[in-house]
């Protein structure tokens, strides 16, 4: 999703931060899609029609990232320079990430019930609003060394927070 030169901030006139006013994201997407939209340039040459739907795609990957927080973290840290450890086939070597989402994997493993779904959730939530605030606390005040760590774990807690909803999904369907 993401190229070396992707900006998706400066794409969208966006401040480069990870606290993203959600509406004046919006504001900005749309306003520049309309201009920028395919069906716009449907009487153009072709290469303009061309230029207009890679524009207009890249407008799209653009909100999408921002909209997403983990997507918005990982392009910040891009934007600083920061190699991400922990992805695209990296061994992450924090034991302490590894033990605390081994434990966060086992309880959902066990989960069976409605009840410890949403416990677990609620935890899960919990842990990543109080993350996400270190996350930005740590942008602004340049603690460039904090943030992979920081945003490994943003990284997991989101995956299972996405997993927990899934399969308290299929466990509502079974009793159906």
């Amino acid at each position: 999703m993401f190229r070396e030169t992707f900006d998706p901030f400066a794409l969208l006139g966006m401040e480069p931060t990870f606290e993203v006013d959600l509406t004046a994201l919006d504001e900005a997407y749309f306003a520049r899609q309309a201009l920028a939209h395919p069906d716009r340039f449907v009487h153009h040459s072709e290469p303009e029609r061309q230029a207009a739907a890679a524009h207009s795609s890249s407008l799209n990957q653009a909100y999408e990232v921002l909209k997403n927080p983990t997507f918005r973290a990982k392009s910040l840290l891009r934007l600083r320079g920061i190699e991400v450890v922990g992805e695209e086939g990296k061994v992450v070597q924090d034991s302490e990430v590894l033990e605390e989402m081994m434990g966060l994997r086992e309880a959902l493993a066990e989960a069976d019930t409605p009840q410890h779904f949403s416990l677990l959730e609620s935890q899960v939530h919990d842990r990543l609003e109080k993350l996400t605030t270190s996350f930005s606390r740590a942008l602004r005040q340049n603690q460039d060394q904090e943030l992979p760590g920081l945003f490994l774990r943003l990284m997991y807690l989101s995956k299972l927070e996405e997993d927990i909803k899934a399969r308290q999904q299929q466990s509502s369907l079974k009793v159906l």
